[in-house]
């Protein structure tokens, strides 16, 4: 009975690093993409305004597009991050069974992250993934709708240089 239990236990712990550990990975996949998308789309909003006026109609698409990619993309980090906080709270609680307090590094991370932030302003303080990933969402969604302000008034004449 006992040896069943444990063996209950450690593939209970090992399914949830699993769990974890593929969406964790999807999550770094998905922002590589999302940066190699939206820095092309940049440049291509970039080159649009450098090049001809008749080109800048096509920085305004490019613009809107990087827009709605930042959106969706932000999306689907908010739904991965959600199914890496349910691995994380798995793993928390497979922790508690851990005899060595030391070892309960998932269940202990928050508290560590809370007091080596202690005291430190906001840009000292350690930053969690989404706090990073969100940044990066909101300045490319800002990008966007930068861009196409300014490819509009580059087509409408309003932008010459």
């Amino acid at each position: 009975m006992n040896a069943a239990h444990d063996s209950a236990v450690t593939q209970s712990r090992e399914h949830a690093w699993k769990y974890f550990e593929l969406h964790a990975n999807q999550r770094i996949a998905v922002f590589n993409f999302f940066l190699v998308f939206s820095g092309a789309l940049a440049a291509g909003i970039a080159a649009t305004l450098q090049g001809s006026q008749r080109f800048a109609l096509l920085g305004v698409g490019l613009g809107l597009t990087l827009g709605l990619v930042a959106f969706l993309f932000w999306k689907l980090d908010q739904r991965v991050s959600f199914l890496i906080k349910r691995a994380e709270r798995a793993l928390s609680d497979a922790e508690g069974a851990f005899p060595d307090p030391t070892l309960r590094l998932v269940q202990h991370e928050p508290s560590s992250t809370a007091e080596a932030s202690k005291g430190l302003g906001p840009v000292h303080r350690l930053w969690t993934y989404g706090e990073v990933f969100r940044l990066m969402f909101a300045a490319m969604a800002v990008s966007g709708v930068v861009g196409t302000v300014l490819c509009w008034l580059r087509f409408t004449g309003h932008l010459d240089w």
